[in-house]
């Protein structure tokens, strides 16, 4: 296991770096590397094996604190790790799981939930999702309707009972867990009566019905809850204080909401479409408008990333991170849909034809088409959504505007 550290030099991430691709290069297997590479889907199955992997290798969650498996990484050295992974076509890791619910516990669970959710997050046997939005509480949260009554059992057991619905809810259909915010106080203002609670999603009550999007793919789902009794020792934080906590899980979501390394990735494999693809006789790297339209992204990346890099040293540093956090929200998720915009353009009409099952596992082209064609307009439909989930960007300026520029 790599030991942590609290300050790195430019040789010891590039030490670092080598390692990680070192790991990679041994531990993914070629079957998921490549329908990765290609933006083809990846099993539960399948993105569960790799995270066993980097548990295995201790670095699943090395940005937890010691006391749970972390490693104290610095912020550089946590972008390296992200940015081999992703450049090496690895699944995504952590996820909601690791990167919201488990540092969500470890900053305001009960020593109780702590020991109870932490090891499970970590040992991988329990795959969380996150229950915020509603059909009419989006962008504006605190509108949220689910609601949760406090009643006492027979047993004397005290409980929440939670009625409602969330939406949007990604991979819902394959998760043990959901963690809510529900309104448990209808008479406060809106943010004041708001509790965070987990359910278990085998509760009785609760039905998940599937959204698949234009694109084709089952990424998001409707959940409802009807009746579902949840223990009152499953709430994290006090009765009411549930907005408090959401807002610090997604000051931190944004950092990872800037995408700079999937941005990377998915960067180069416009990069590899252009070296295959031809236009008027060239080679489409020569073409003046694809030259143009690629530096731009380039250097919109860039000044991305470094940008992410200096939020994440204040994070480390102990500040509080505010509502600035959503500038890199709204710059990377148009910057990856603008990427992908490119794709579909560089590769033409071969994006246009749709085959559910190619989007599973790799085929050989059509005849003069590239591999990448098969999920191209799939992959670029999928980021429309990024510039609404998460805070949607009209929502994002109006909140800078007033609460970072005072306008």
């Amino acid at each position: 296991m790599s030991e942590s550290i609290t300050t790195d030099s430019e040789a010891s991430l590039e030490a670092f770096r080598g390692e990680v691709r070192a790991f990679v290069a041994q531990a993914l297997p070629e079957t998921v590397r490549e329908k990765v590479r290609l933006g083809l889907e990846v099993s539960k199955d399948e993105m569960i094996a790799w995270q066993h992997r980097l548990a295995e290798r201790g670095w699943l969650a090395p940005h937890w604190p010691r006391d749970w498996q972390g490693l104290g990484w610095s912020a550089e050295r946590r972008a390296v790790f992200q940015e081999e992974l992703v450049l090496a076509h690895a699944p995504e890791t952590g996820g909601i799981s690791i990167e919201m619910i488990g540092p969500i516990l470890i900053r305001y669970g009960t020593p109780a939930q702590q020991q109870y959710f932490l090891p499970r997050i970590l040992n991988l046997e329990h795959w969380w999702c996150q229950g915020y939005s509603e059909p009419n509480a989006g962008s504006d949260l605190a509108s949220l309707k689910t609601h949760a009554v406090r009643k006492t059992r027979a047993d004397g057991t005290e409980v929440y009972v939670v009625n409602g619905s969330k939406i949007w809810t990604s991979y819902a259909q394959y998760a043990d867990w959901i963690f809510c915010l529900v309104r448990t106080d209808s008479a406060a203002r809106a943010q004041q009566g708001i509790s965070f609670l987990l359910i278990d999603m085998r509760s009785p009550g609760i039905s998940v019905r599937p959204l698949v999007g234009i694109h084709g793919w089952h990424l998001f789902n409707q959940v409802f809850f009807d009746d579902v009794e949840v223990p009152v020792d499953h709430r994290v934080g006090d009765e009411n204080a549930g907005w408090g906590i959401a807002k610090s899980l997604l000051e931190h979501e944004r950092l990872n909401l800037a995408r700079v390394a999937e941005n990377r990735r998915r960067l180069a494999k416009v990069r590899a479409i252009a070296a295959e693809v031809e236009e008027a006789g060239q080679p489409l790297t020569e073409r003046p408008w694809f030259a143009r339209r690629f530096r731009e992204l380039d250097v919109r990346l860039e000044a991305l990333a470094a940008t992410v890099l200096r939020f994440r040293q204040r994070a480390r540093a102990g500040e509080r991170l505010g509502p600035e956090t959503g500038m890199l929200k709204l710059l990377g998720s148009r910057l990856i849909q603008d990427i992908e915009n490119l794709a579909v353009d560089a590769l033409g009409p071969g994006t246009l034809a749709y085959d559910r099952a190619a989007h599973f596992e790799p085929a050989a082209p059509r005849a003069g088409q590239s591999a990448y064609a098969a999920a191209a307009s799939a992959r670029r439909f999928v980021t429309r959504g990024y510039t609404i989930a998460g805070g949607s960007s009209e929502i994002q300026h109006e909140l800078l505007a007033k609460q970072v520029l005072g306008l």
